[in-house]
């Protein structure tokens, strides 16, 4: 619980601050006075005034505000005052002073990754074939069994996922794959076909292949606390040699015979420290899924590191932003349309998550409040009033029409985006107890 507490309220404060920088900075640019940069709501704990500004923290760490001078339309501002209202600035100034805080939650995370890229660089799997699907253009082209894809189109090769990469961005176009086998190179011209995937919605999409896969050797990585296979006594690095006398060569092979068991006990043959013992085992059906079976077991991975220059990770660290902005954005129209489910995740939720990864390591928490920033960054462009994205829809209004939007409509709008977002509030936290204590 400790560990919780203290992780929510180190990514909160780093998620507000860099939200909260982003408008007060712009702000300052663009000459508005601001009185008050504060981290949290509520009673003020501590703070220090500077200038005009007052630097305080707040006693409700859930959040943070920053209060411009004129910021309020109603507000009564001096001739003095005049130059340094925020009302008063020019339609497009007042727009980039509000997107400017979500702008600096994605910058957080784009630093956030890039310097995550360079200090551990990439991890992934060896670009060594380890399945060949029969009738493939990798088939056709003589593609072996333990091949080393060093280039594809003369560009070097470190993890399997650069060979996937290659592929999925050849639209078609024949590749060039330089493969070490034996010791000695060769260069083999492949061409890949349609093909389909599964994305992370579990929907079909259009897709290129060859017709290989990575090394997966049937070498168990982990295995699950209460599961048939720890029940059975298997562990760690046993390397399965046979299930029911059938001899396996792959990972894949282990799932294919587990499936096919009907829940039927399965005898296994496992090589242990250099010596075989056979174990039986009795599958078991997974939740909600009829006829999918499993005992609890993970696959062994063997991990290759690919270093990236200082671009390289600035590159990376922008583009894995990009994705997981983009991903959110598509999932959040599709719980829109109904199409998925609204798995959402509220303060108990991120707080316990903050604690899980604080524990796995610091690393895992930085990377943790990158993703959330992502996340805070997308919600916040969202045009509902109360939100940055529904000052922005006011002042777009306001920069088409020439005039500000009605005060009635205003004030309507905000007090309908209060009630939905403390709804939100509301379902969110119920959601987050009904996870914890009733699941």
């Amino acid at each position: 619980m400790t560990t919780n507490l203290f992780s929510i309220i180190i990514v909160l404060g780093v998620l507000v601050f860099f939200h909260e920088l982003g408008h007060f900075l712009v702000a300052r640019w663009f000459g508005v006075g601001v009185e008050k940069f504060s981290l949290g709501f509520g009673p003020r704990l501590f703070g220090r005034k500077v200038g005009m500004t007052e630097y305080i923290v707040s006693a409700i760490p859930l959040g943070g505000y920053v209060k411009m001078v004129g910021e309020d339309p109603d507000a009564e501002i001096t001739d003095e005052e005049r130059h340094l209202s925020f009302t008063h600035k020019l339609v497009w100034q007042r727009m980039l002073i509000v997107a400017a805080g979500p702008v600096f939650n994605l910058v957080l995370a784009v630093l956030i990754y890039t310097g995550l890229f360079g200090v551990y660089g990439v991890n992934g799997l060896p670009p060594v074939v380890g399945q060949i699907k029969p009738n493939t253009p990798a088939a056709s082209a003589g593609i072996g069994y333990g091949d080393r894809v060093v280039e594809v189109n003369g560009s070097p090769v470190v993890l399997w996922n650069d060979i996937a990469d290659a592929i999925e961005a050849s639209d078609g176009e024949s590749l060039a794959l330089t493969v070490e086998r034996s010791g000695e190179t060769r260069v083999m011209e492949i061409t890949p076909e349609p093909s389909t995937a599964r994305n992370i919605f579990g929907e079909e999409v259009p897709s290129w292949a060859i017709g290989i896969g990575p090394i997966q050797d049937p070498v168990i990585g982990g295995v699950q606390s209460g599961s048939p296979a720890e029940d059975a006594g298997l562990q760690a690095m046993d390397r399965i040699l046979a299930v029911e006398g059938t001899p396996l060569s792959v990972w894949g092979d282990v799932v294919t015979a587990i499936t096919g068991s009907e829940g039927q006990a399965v005898e296994l043959l496992l090589l242990r420290n250099g010596s075989e013992l056979t174990l039986s085992i009795q599958p078991e059906q997974l939740d909600g899924k009829d006829g999918v079976w499993r005992i609890g077991i993970a696959p062994y991975y063997e991990v290759v590191n690919k270093r990236l220059g200082f671009f390289g990770c600035i590159t990376a660290g922008v583009g894995k932003t990009w994705f997981l902005g983009k991903l959110m954005v598509v999932g959040l129209v599709k719980m829109a349309k109904g199409n998925i489910d609204a798995d959402l995740g509220g303060p108990i939720i991120i707080a316990k998550m903050a604690g899980d990864q604080a524990r796995v390591g610091i690393s895992s928490l930085i990377s943790f409040i990158a993703f959330i920033s992502i996340n805070l960054a997308i919600l916040n462009f969202l045009p509902i009033p109360v939100l940055d994205g529904g000052h922005l829809v006011f002042f777009t209004i306001e920069w088409v029409t020439g005039k500000p939007v009605n005060d009635k409509f205003r004030e309507l709008a905000h007090q309908a985006g209060m009630f939905l977002l403390l709804s939100l509030m509301v379902y969110v936290f119920y959601s987050d107890i009904m996870k914890l204590f009733f699941k």
